[in-house]
């Protein structure tokens, strides 16, 4: 009976292997989406942790204000819990030129922290070459070998050098991602970084100092742990800052005083100089002096030499006149043979007309003759392609007709054949009634032999007791022999007793054995019962298809003999077209005679035109030799010519060269005029460097005086320490890891508890499909637990397979495709996976889907199983009939159809299948929705934080040591800057705002104009959009801060600044999306904390037409002395779009498996329908209905209830999506709350699609369904 159980077993999976992948499908997708997401949040911990082990990442920076020593690396070594310190160097330079000027990051290369991964190139390996950031050189376009030349803006340099060769690009630990901080020089920020090595850097002491801790390789970044060793290593480092700090202001001090005194050497040697300085420009002005009066002299003897040379230029243009007159007589001669010489090449030229008239005519004749023959040849080709194209015609329809023989010949034979068929299957089904009847006998045996082998194992079971206490008895008794009691005679008869017992045990046994194969002969025959009716059907079938068949092959033969008439048709046009042919060829012929005469004249006209271009030839020699003799002539008279040029030009010359001599003696008039002039500018400029001397040296001596003063006032320096969360978006990658976990604790949930309920469902519905099988094993005596055991193996190992394969696939793929998503935005972590199954989330979800599933389907047997046999064996009541809720519309009732009264009434008869389909499509719609929703959300922070909260353009970070003149001048200068359109003072602190768990960093906002902050900043409820004001009422605070302190409008806020606690009262709670602001009136700040604010930094707008020269305007404001750095508006924008555009990944895996999920859902649970209404349906075929019209009837209810569930699972999804996007906000940033409208439209309509893609798989089925199964038996 196992036996039969287990294969049955297995034949329900093959014969319902749609139902069990498709549970086998839920459960994959809910446990993959389950455990995937749970574990993409470690596995991105671990992934950016393996990068920063590999790199050896710093965990603590120590900056000096006075610098560090290579003493303070010693220092720092020998602390407890530093695995690893080195000194660095770093400064900020300038390279590019005017628009393309950029700011760089240089930094030494480190030995043994923060290495380096080179992308293309090498390292740095010897001075004068450099490593440049990857993404700065794609974007710039340097190439390895180029050229850099790096500016620093500072009186003392950093580096030995300017220019620097690329050897290499790539990547740094310490920019994980596109941010590159902040500076002082440029557009204020950092575009880049570059390393050098450290002999490049012209500086004994270091500017910071990394530290490596000792054992954080076995602790993983971003967690409790890692955080609580790097706490105790900051600890330890302060604790030995106070004595290398006044270590170091001592040997500063000393080594200013060593500077001062050489100062003060410099300053006397420099007053020596400039005595000896003055001494010699003094002896230069008398020395030129005597010059001048030199030059006087050679001027006077210059006039005279002039009056000489104008005398003999009279002369020469005499000489000149009278050669004119002979020259112009020979050109009048040259004229004359000019003349004649045209008219005869006049006649010339006529003659060559006449000839090229003729050979255009020859040549006309030879295109047309050519043009003749070509088209002769193609006619001659276009004749012999139709006959070649006929005698395949011919062969063609010999070859059809061929096969229109053959197909008549096969035709009758099939025709033969079928008749023998439908005599084989006449003759086939007496005996598979004879068959179907012994079958029905043995079924009436059944009940007897049962009740034998009863029997024959009731007996068998007292034989092999009676064995067994035989057995015991000899055992009992050998034991006795062995104590030497009894002898071997007295285990005899026990022996004896013992063999009888086996021999009847193996007599009953083998009466078992009978009796068992006798009812496993009669169940086979019972059990080939059915299969017998089916052959008896399709026997019957099988002969009106043989019928059927024999009617088509008696039409085929018609349509052959058709075929055979059009071929004879065929012939006789091929026959036409072979006379057309003829005619074409005689055509032919023709043209070639005519083509024959014309070729004959083209070659009398090519004679005669010879001849006369031999003529034209020898009359235009004759003429050129008349044109050769003129040319000589008048290449004499031209010669001549040339030199009354030559002599005319000699005279110029000669004018000229007087002209400029006359020139000479004016200019050096002039010159002696200037050096007079001169001389005496250069006794003014002796004096007056005379006295700039004497400034200088009391310059001098004031700035040692200064320096004397800037000595004194040095003060301790002390260190600044700071870990890696103050490395650009460091912390942001954290930040990104707990969104993912966050997601991962609710939207999983919710898609597996969908996809739970639905293999629920499913294995319910099966339980009460099979019923009646279940009768029938209940009646034939087999035990509830094997029944119920079929359909737990089923459910377990559907659930079990589903489990292991989402477990196999999420674990892997989902944080892969997560992590490498963010790798997009935070370099080489991407590189360095590390996914590891993580065993707890991935039996959290196998567990919860087996007992789903499992539980289920244990309920569901047991209901069933409680039932009698008889009333299982019988199918369930049908429903009872009701009047539904649309019939009592009598207006819409009244004008719907048959099929759609229908409709609505098998949905509302079977609420069971209504709810959970509703519940199935608007579950997935929901989460849908939720992915959409979230991309909504994140996706509109940056657009109203920065655009429609927060309208200014930058923040100008001023320097805090910068002197009241400095920050006055700022202002002046941001007043007539024309680019600027306003600015405002501010107060821009952080703050602390205490709770119980952990502080909250808050930015603190006092502006000095009322009126330029209205226009800076918009304060407005989210949800009204009512717009308040900064009033003195109190202090106005941000949404997400107001939510994490649990204040109210009217409560006080607490807030610590420089260890001490402080209250304000809350007036206003604004809308804000990034970070934490309290927004102040300068009268609430002092009343508050007691003082004044004082505004330090500047926030700017520009005009709207110099937005896009954001970078320039900023340069030229960091010229000021006050300006420090510049904070840009589009910059936090950007960086905060990039931080959250990679969560867009996440996002489209939430969406796609969501529409798998909805998917499945559709087609399981569409086919769980159809495959419960199958007799309905048949019925339905029988009574007339065509195939289309079932489909209708049962797929007009699968839109209905897709439209429904898109209904509902929208307000779902909202309900949802808003308990979500609370879940997975980190402390600092505030999501949006909205859905745009084209979301619900896209969800809608990928929903849509699904079910009409299900309805197109279910439309396939319904035309299988066999209408003989609705004349079957119910009972």
């Amino acid at each position: 009976m196992k036996k039969a159980l287990h294969k049955d077993f297995w034949m329900e999976i093959k014969k319902t292997k749609a139902r069990f992948i498709s549970i086998f499908c839920i459960v994959s997708l809910g446990v993959a989406f389950f455990s995937g997401i749970q574990a993409s949040s470690p596995d991105m911990r671990l992934s950016g942790d393996a990068y920063y082990t590999e790199n050896k990442m710093m965990d603590l920076k120590v900056v000096g204000t006075l610098g560090l020593t290579e003493k303070d690396v010693d220092a720092l070594k020998k602390v407890e819990g530093v695995e690893w310190a080195e000194g660095a160097w770093a400064t900020d330079v300038l390279c590019g030129e005017a628009d393309a000027q950029k700011v760089l990051h240089v930094e030494s290369i480190n030995k043994d922290v923060n290495g380096l991964t080179v992308t293309e190139g090498r390292l740095p390996e010897k001075s004068g070459e450099c490593f440049l950031d990857v993404t700065f050189a794609q974007g710039m376009g340097y190439q390895i070998g180029d050229q850099m030349e790096f500016r620093e803006d500072t009186e003392d340099p950093f580096l030995k050098k300017r220019t620097y060769t690329v050897t290499g690009v790539g990547r740094t630990p310490l920019y994980i991602s596109f941010n590159r901080g902040n500076t002082t020089l440029g557009s204020g920020e950092v575009n880049g970084f570059a390393y050098v090595l450290p002999e490049d850097f012209d500086q004994e002491i270091y500017t910071q100092i990394y530290i490596r801790a000792h054992g954080v390789d076995q602790v993983t970044s971003y967690t409790d742990a890692y955080d609580t060793l790097v706490e105790r290593l900051q600890q330890n480092v302060e604790g030995i800052q106070k004595e290398r700090c006044l270590a170091r202001y001592e040997d500063v001090m000393s080594e200013a005083e060593e500077k001062l005194a050489d100062a003060e050497q410099e300053l006397a040697d420099g007053k020596a100089e400039a005595e000896k300085e003055l001494a010699d420009a003094r002896k230069d002005l008398e020395d030129g002096e005597q010059e001048l009066a030199d030059g006087r002299k050679e001027y006077e003897e210059g006039k005279k030499q002039l009056a000489d040379a104008r005398e003999k230029l009279k002369d020469g243009r005499a000489q000149l006149d009278t050669a004119q007159q002979t020259i112009a007589d020979g050109r009048i001669q040259l004229a004359d043979a000019r003349g004649q010489l045209a008219s005869g090449w006049e006649q010339f030229h006529a003659g060559e007309a006449r000839l090229s008239e003729g050979w255009s005519q020859y040549n006309s004749g030879k295109r047309e003759y050519d043009a003749g023959k070509e088209k002769l040849e193609k006619a001659k080709k276009q004749l012999a392609d139709g006959k070649k194209k006929l005698e395949e015609s011919r062969s063609a329809l010999d070859e059809q007709q061929r096969q229109i023989e053959e197909g008549i010949l096969q035709a009758q034979n099939g025709i033969t054949a079928i008749e023998a068929q439908i005599t084989e299957l006449n003759a086939q089904i007496p005996q598979i009634e004879a068959g179907i009847q012994q079958a029905a006998e043995a079924e009436a045996q059944l009940p007897a032999l049962q009740q034998a082998l009863t029997a024959a194992q009731r007996t068998a079971s007292e034989k092999q007791s009676a064995a067994d206490m035989a057995q015991s008895a000899l055992d009992e008794a050998i034991k006795k022999l062995e104590a030497g009691e009894i002898t071997e005679e007295d285990l005899i008869p026990l022996q004896e007793a013992l063999n009888a017992a086996a021999a009847e045990l193996e007599a009953a046994n083998g009466a078992v054995a009978q009796a068992q194969a006798a009812l496993d002969t009669c169940s086979a025959a019972v059990a080939r019962k059915p299969e017998l009716e089916a052959g008896l059907a399709a026997a019957k079938e099988g002969i009106a298809q043989a019928e059927t068949k024999k009617t088509e092959l008696a039409l085929t033969i018609e349509q052959l003999q058709s075929g055979r008439t059009a071929v004879e048709e065929g012939r006789k046009k091929l026959e036409q077209e072979g006379k057309k042919l003829q005619q074409a060829e005689k055509e032919i012929s023709a043209n070639e005679k005519k083509l024959a005469a014309s070729e004959k004249k083209l070659k009398e006209s090519l004679a005669v035109l010879q001849s006369s271009q031999a003529e034209i030839d020898a009359n235009r020699q004759r003429l050129n030799a008349a044109q050769a003799e003129i040319n000589a002539n008048e290449q004499k008279l031209a010669d001549g010519e040339a030199e009354l040029v030559q002599g005319r030009q000699e005279l110029a010359d000669g004018e000229a060269e007087i002209k400029e001599n006359q020139q000479k003696l004016i200019d050096a008039e002039k010159e002696l005029a200037d050096g007079e002039a001169e001389l005496e500018d250069g006794w003014k400029e002796y004096r007056d460097g005379e006295k700039e001397a004497e400034q200088e040296i009391a310059d001098g001596e004031k700035k040692i005086a200064d320096a004397r003063k800037e000595i004194q006032d040095i003060e301790e320096p002390e260190w600044i320490i700071t870990d890696r969360n103050a490395l650009p978006e460091y912390s942001d990658y954290g930040d990104n890891a707990d969104r993912i976990k966050n997601i991962g604790e609710v939207f999983p949930v919710i898609f597996f508890l969908v996809a739970a309920l639905i293999s629920l469902t499913t294995m319910t519905r099966m339980v009460e499909e099979q019923r009646t099988q279940i009768g029938t094993l209940k009646a034939l005596g087999y035990g509830k637990y094997a029944i119920a055991s079929k359909y737990l193996n089923y459910a377990f190992l559907a659930t079990v397979g589903g489990s292991a394969a989402g477990i196999l696939i999420g674990e892997k793929i989902l944080p892969y495709i997560i992590i490498k998503a963010y790798g997009i935005m935070y370099h080489n972590v991407g590189n360095n996976l590390e996914i590891h199954y993580e065993l707890k989330f991935a039996l959290t979800a196998s567990v919860a889907a087996v007992v789903c599933t499992v539980g289920a389907t244990v309920f569901a047997c047991y209901k069933v199983l409680a039932e009698t046999p008889a009333s299982l064996m019988r199918p369930p009541a049908p429903k009872e009939g009701k009047r539904v809720l649309v019939e009592k519309i009598t207006i819409l009732w009244k004008h719907l159809n048959f099929t759609w009264k229908s409709c609505l009434r098998n949905l509302f008869r079977y609420k069971k299948r209504l709810f959970m389909t509703i519940f199935g499509i608007s579950g997935s719609m929901a989460l849908m929705l939720v992915g959409f929703g979230i991309k909504d959300s994140i996706s509109d922070i940056v657009v109203k934080q920065y655009e429609e909260l927060q309208h200014y353009d930058g923040t100008i970070i001023t320097d805090e040591d910068a002197s009241p003149e400095e920050r006055t001048k700022l202002s002046e200068y941001l007043k007539q800057n024309k680019k600027i359109q306003r600015f405002t003072n501010i107060q821009f602190t952080k703050i602390t705002a205490p709770r119980e768990k952990s502080n909250i960093s808050c930015y603190l906002y006092v502006p000095e104009d009322m009126e330029n902050f209205r226009e800076d900043v918009t304060l407005r409820n989210r949800i009204t959009k009512e717009g308040y004001e900064l009033t003195d009422a109190g202090a106005v605070i941000s949404e997400k801060t107001a939510r994490l302190l649990g204040l109210q409008v009217g409560d006080s806020i607490t807030l610590e600044k420089d260890h001490e606690e402080y209250q304000a009262r809350v007036a206003v709670i604004t809308e804000n999306y990034m970070g934490h602001y309290i927004y102040m009136t300068p009268a609430v700040y002092e009343q508050t904390f007691g003082e004044k604010p004082v505004y330090e930094d500047v926030i700017f707008s520009l005009k709207d037409e110099y937005l896009d020269q954001e970078e320039a305007v900023g340069k030229e404001i960091l010229s000021q002395p006050a300006a420090l750095s510049i904070s840009y508006t589009a910059s936090l924008a950007a960086q905060v779009d990039r931080m959250l555009s990679t969560l867009g990944i996440v996002i489209v895996v939430l969406i796609v498996s969501a529409g798998m999920l909805a998917f499945v859902v559709l087609y399981n649970l569409n086919n769980i329908n159809i495959t419960e209404r199958q007799r309905e349906l048949a019925t339905l075929k029988v009574l007339g209905f065509y195939d289309k019209e079932v489909s209708q009837y049962v797929l007009r209810e699968n839109i209905l209830l897709t439209i429904a569930g898109i209904i509902f699972g929208s307000g779902f999804g909202v309900i949802l999506h808003r308990y979500i996007i609370v879940t997975v906000e980190v402390d600092a940033v505030m999501f949006g709350r909205n859905i745009r409208p084209v979301s619900f439209l896209y969800c809608a309509v990928i929903t849509c699609i699904f079910s009409l893609i299900v309805n197109l798989f279910m439309h396939r089925k319904l035309k299988k369904i066999d209408m003989v199964e609705s004349l079957k038996s119910v009972e």
